[in-house]
């Protein structure tokens, strides 16, 4: 085996192996600070100045970054008003969505995530998220297929 081969690249996930590569890339630009931000901004002004738009992936990884810190800030501002009686109600309310999910699922078998969402009165979102952390209980299995005209 190769070991400095997976030492260099990563052995971890996408994330492990992008930070290996952004720190890689700003050794070669000689910055000594790790961090993958700095070296974006550093890029995008030295681009500005040269009269330069910076490339698609570029202004597409900054425009995640910005929207990521926004729910970040959004999330930590809504955490400061959620007393723990607050913790306690939405944890109550959770438990009893989670129970009539499990009831509708035994009652009428596989169910469209649609259709789950509408007897449950909750976004098709949180009941992604719901049935993605009963799955992870074990409470549920869950299954994809492909939809009409999709490849």
């Amino acid at each position: 085996m190769n070991e400095g081969k997976d030492k260099d690249q990563g052995s971890g996930g996408p994330m492990e192996m992008g930070m290996g590569m952004a720190k890689k890339m700003m050794a070669q630009m000689g910055m000594d600070d790790p961090n993958p931000m700095a070296m974006m901004q550093k890029k995008m002004s030295e681009m500005a100045e040269g009269g330069q738009q910076p490339p698609p992936m570029m202004q597409m990884c900054m425009g995640m970054c910005a929207e990521m810190l926004t729910a970040i800030k959004r999330t930590s501002e809504m955490a400061s008003f959620a007393s723990p009686e607050l913790h306690g109600l939405f944890a109550e309310w959770l438990g009893s969505r989670k129970d009539r999910a499990i009831q509708l699922l035994q009652k009428n078998g596989a169910m469209d995530l649609t259709d789950l969402a509408k007897a449950l009165e909750i976004s098709e979102e949180s009941a992604a998220y719901l049935l993605a952390h009963l799955a992870k209980g074990g409470k549920v299995n869950l299954r994809a297929e492909t939809i009409s005209g999709g490849e």
